[in-house]
């Protein structure tokens, strides 16, 4: 009537009940369409968060994760979903059945996961940072020795923290930002020489449950959600999880207008004006190398969105990841000077913002602040220029060999037209000498004939 909206199990269940009834009832047809809207609604919205393959469910990812602070029960839960034997979400959510029946206890449910989700995180990096780095010597297993999602021991050359929870995991294990294949974050970003604008966030699997949409496509889901007849626990968890993005992005503008952040961010600008007027006088407070290898590295960035794709692979890319490699050992820093007062607000907003599933421009803005005011990570940088390589070496090597498939194809329709076309010469000797072909020659000949001219009608 306007004023209730069911649930959608309350309507499966009527649903279920009337296609048992002998008789066609038209208030059926009606629920059989709302139903359909409602799951119609609830697989876009697993499209547009869910990764693939997920072992995590809509209303998972939606919901603050309240448990964030015990890092065991947090990574056995995750081992038991991968292998398929955890699957309920209600327990892990804190919510009975009945709950999700009630929107009031959904929104009293996902205020409280908030804060203990935020408490949870400080305990977890807490213990996290106190745990012996993996780049160091020790590799033996101890109650404070980092494990990957792999179940083994990150050691060595390869290993990543994560930048949320301050765990350590394989670089091979996990998805790792790309340096030279990633998305440009914004269509004014400057030439990528500058350091604090190389996409090297790292967000380990268990911080980052979902695809992480931008704030636009959870506009739009919830605008289709309120043409919705029906209510969905779903639906409730996204409002909230769209109010708390929201909420957050006003803060965070807040801070990046307030008096000690402009004057950083109109540096960053000047910087980035001068960066793109003239790359190699404005580099040389940042770098100190050899002007053509500055040259060469920023054409290889700024260009790299054309090398995405197999077929687009210029002829020398071998190079690139080990010339940007030699340049490392010479990037300086800080580029800016953040005092505590300003640093410490801005990392406690950012700790927030990268618990939220979901994508804000204003996160970005932060993370380079923290990035310029901090040397440069090298060793994190050098990781994933290595954990880089052996996939453009396999692109480039699919290039070339789609370059040899393509060659050789042409190759083998010339000879064939030459064939063809001697056949053809000869035949129309036999005509006009007299000679008539036996039917079956005569009806090979055609097919021959036609091919021939639609191989040369047609691009190959």
């Amino acid at each position: 009537n306007g004023d209730h909206y069911p649930c959608l199990d309350d309507l499966e269940g009527l649903v279920a009940v009337g296609r048992d009834l002998p008789v066609s009832l038209e208030e059926l047809r009606q629920l059989e369409l709302q139903v359909l809207t409602a799951h119609s609604w609830r697989e876009k919205a697993s499209k547009t968060f869910l990764k693939k393959n997920s072992c995590y469910t809509l209303l998972e990812v939606l919901c603050p994760c309240a448990d964030a602070g015990s890092d065991s029960t947090k990574r056995s839960r995750w081992m038991e979903k991968e292998l398929g034997l955890y699957k309920s979400d209600t327990e892990l959510l804190g919510l009975s059945a009945q709950d999700l029946r009630d929107p009031g206890s959904v929104v009293r449910a996902f205020k409280e996961g908030e804060q203990k989700e935020k408490e949870g995180i400080l305990q977890l990096r807490r213990t996290n940072s106190a745990k012996p780095s993996p780049l160091a010597s020790s590799t033996t297993a101890t109650p404070a020795t980092s494990i990957c999602v792999c179940g083994q021991v990150p050691a060595g050359v390869g290993a990543l923290q994560c930048d949320l929870c301050q765990d350590w995991f394989h670089g091979q294990c996990v998805s790792v930002p790309h340096l030279l294949s990633s998305p440009r974050p914004s269509p004014t970003s400057s030439p990528l020489l500058a350091w604090w604008e190389w996409d090297t966030k790292f967000l380990c699997p268990l911080c980052m449950r979902s695809r992480r949409p931008r704030l636009e496509s959870i506009l739009a889901l919830l605008v289709a959600l309120q043409r919705l007849p029906v209510r969905l626990p779903e639906g409730e968890a996204l409002q909230c999880l769209t109010e708390r993005a929201i909420v957050w992005q006003g803060r965070a503008r807040q801070a990046l207008a307030s008096e000690g952040v402009t004057p950083l961010l109109r540096r960053l600008a000047e910087l980035r004006q001068q960066l793109q007027a003239t790359s190699a006088h404005a580099c040389n407070h940042l770098i100190e190398g050899n002007g053509n290898n500055i040259s060469k590295v920023q054409g290889l960035l700024e260009n790299r969105d054309s090398k995405s794709s197999p077929g687009k692979i210029a002829p020398g890319e071998g190079s690139d990841v080990e010339l940007l490699s030699s340049l490392l050992p010479q990037l300086t820093g800080p580029v800016l000077e953040l005092p505590e007062a300003t640093r410490a607000p801005l990392e406690e907003l950012m700790m927030e913002g990268d618990l939220l599933e979901v994508t804000l421009d204003e996160n970005h803005s932060i993370w380079q602040l923290l990035q310029a005011g901090q040397p440069p990570d090298l060793e994190r940088i050098r990781t994933l220029l290595e954990l880089e390589k052996p996939e453009h070496q396999g692109t480039r090597t699919r290039g070339h060999a789609l370059e040899r498939r393509q060659r050789r194809r042409k190759m083998d329709q010339g000879r064939k037209g030459e064939n063809l076309t001697e056949e053809e010469l000869e035949s129309k000797r036999a005509r006009s000498s007299g000679i008539k072909p036996e039917e079956g020659q005569e009806k090979e000949q055609f097919e021959e004939e036609v091919e021939h001219e639609n191989m040369f009608m047609t691009h190959p």
